[in-house]
């Protein structure tokens, strides 16, 4: 009996091995089939044993049962173990719908890796994905890196900027080319516009995040940047400070702003911090119309009513205009020649009438012309206390170096003053009037007159002084005046004489 039942046995082994054997399900169906009617016949040759073998054929009826019920696949997605399913086509109709709803929502066609492996594995209840829908939540649930069909524009062989297709990128080329030649009233191109870099457009797989939309596209081309630095000028705030305290040149600073006067900045304007760098250069060519002044002359009459020297506008001037046809030549918006083709007189100009003195000076009356009052270096212009705002200068030389009335007149002071020493200040009429300090001695007295160039004292160092010099100024109804209007090529540290 014992013989018997392990030549059972060993049938059902051989059975069972040949069933495993088979890399189809469905083979192994037929397989099992023909094994089970060889063990049907073998049983009914050996009644004795058939109870247990009848016992094992169910068992093994019930075990083809269970392996058809729980074989599946376990899904490995971009590397991550998101489950498993009974059909692997389930999961390939997830992936469908995650890209059609992505696709949809983004407005473009997405992609995304699908590095997908199955392998086989008994299904559980926990992680079972019965259905397209479960599998694509589990999908959701991943960190998924979303690309997207998308047009590249490269330009000089470097990608700038990506944008959703191949037709926008053409636009934005487009919009690009139109703003920067931006037609004017009474303008009209003459030569097609000319994008002096080499570029063309490719049509790639790029990361979604990549992707500008077409407004930001176009901005980036023309500034190479996404966003140009700004700044909203402040009380106290100059051009140079802003420049020095950011690191930048005073004259990038200017470039960057060139719609505006830098050096005339006031709080609460916006300047740009950068210079916009395109990444390409537009040139065009325009045909402007525009109309141009004509600057008017000057006539000339004599007034005997006048002292020599002096002016008066008899009749104001009126500038003429006159039609000007010109070609213009822009690289990025900027100007850069300006060839004048046709000039038409639309109004003549009037021409302004100035009557000249010809009324002697009397020996006191000044000519309003001031020359420099003695020799020697310039020491200092514009400092604290008294020069403050360049309104004198220092002229340093030897105690007892001639002073010299800067222009006829009357002398009307001759005294001593704590700060200024020993002074003089002379009238020269039309309110001008001129002041000589910190002297060591002094020529000449009050109510005196005095012609230009002549002696009045000697330098010295008097009052509050560190040192031999002419403190001088000029006022003007009795306020001091910028001293370099009236002599404008002073500077400190050169030599003078008058």
């Amino acid at each position: 009996m014992t013989m018997n039942f392990l030549s059972l046995k060993e049938k059902f082994d051989k059975v069972k091995t040949a069933a495993m054997e088979c890399l189809n399900i469905e083979n192994f169906k037929e397989s099992l089939k023909s094994k089970s009617s060889d063990l049907v016949n073998y049983i009914k040759t050996h009644k004795k044993n058939f109870a247990i073998g009848a016992s094992v054929l169910i068992i093994f009826a019930g075990g083809l049962s269970y392996y058809e019920s729980t074989q599946g696949y376990k899904v490995i997605f971009n590397g991550k173990e998101v489950g498993v399913v009974k059909n692997a086509e389930d999961f390939t109709k997830g992936l469908g719908m995650v890209q059609r709803e992505l696709s949809s929502l983004y407005d473009t066609n997405i992609v995304f890796d699908e590095d997908v492996k199955y392998e086989k594995t008994t299904i559980s209840k926990e992680n079972v994905l019965t259905d397209a829908t479960q599998c694509a939540n589990a999908i959701y649930t991943t960190k998924i890196d979303l690309s997207a069909q998308s047009a590249v524009l490269v330009i000089d062989g470097q990608e700038v900027v990506k944008v959703a297709s191949k037709e926008e990128a053409k636009e934005v080329m487009a919009a690009v080319v139109d703003k920067y030649v931006n037609l004017g009233a009474n303008e009209k191109i003459v030569d097609k516009p000319v994008v002096k870099q080499d570029y063309q457009i490719i049509e790639k797989v790029v990361n979604l995040g990549e992707v500008k939309e077409f407004d930001a596209a176009v901005n980036y081309i023309m500034q190479g940047t996404d966003e140009l630095q700004e700044y909203t000028v402040q009380n106290g705030d100059t051009s140079w400070d802003i420049a020095v305290n950011r690191g930048i040149r005073i004259n990038e600073l200017e470039q960057a702003n060139q719609d505006k006067d830098i050096t005339n900045l006031h709080s609460g304007d916006v300047i740009k911090l950068a210079v916009p760098k395109s990444y390409v250069d537009v040139d065009v060519t325009k045909e402007a119309i525009y109309n141009g002044s004509i600057d008017f002359g000057t006539t000339y009459t004599e007034d005997a009513s006048i002292y020599v020297g002096k002016t008066k506008l008899v009749a104001a001037g009126v500038a003429g205009i006159k039609e000007v046809t010109a070609l213009i030549k822009y690289s990025n918006g900027v100007e850069v020649s300006r060839e004048v083709q046709k000039e038409v007189v639309v109004k003549e100009a009037i021409n302004q009438v100035v009557a000249k003195g010809t009324k002697k000076l009397p020996a006191v009356y000044g000519t309003g012309r001031f020359i420099v009052p003695t020799t020697g270096r310039v020491s200092a212009i514009n400092k604290a206390g008294s020069h403050a705002g360049s309104r004198a200068v220092d002229i340093a030389n030897s105690i007892g170096t001639a002073i010299y009335a800067a222009d006829a007149g009357k002398v009307v002071t001759v005294s001593y003053d704590s700060g200024y020493g020993k002074f003089i200040i002379i009238n020269h009429g039309n309110g001008f009037s001129t002041r000589y300090a910190h002297l060591s001695s002094t020529g000449v007295s009050v109510g005196q007159t005095v012609s230009q160039g002549q002696r009045i004292a000697g330098m010295g160092s008097t009052g509050s002084s560190t040192g031999s010099h002419l403190h001088f100024e000029v006022m003007l109804n009795g306020t001091k005046q910028v001293i370099t209007n009236y002599f404008t090529s002073l500077r400190v540290g050169i030599s003078v004489s008058p």
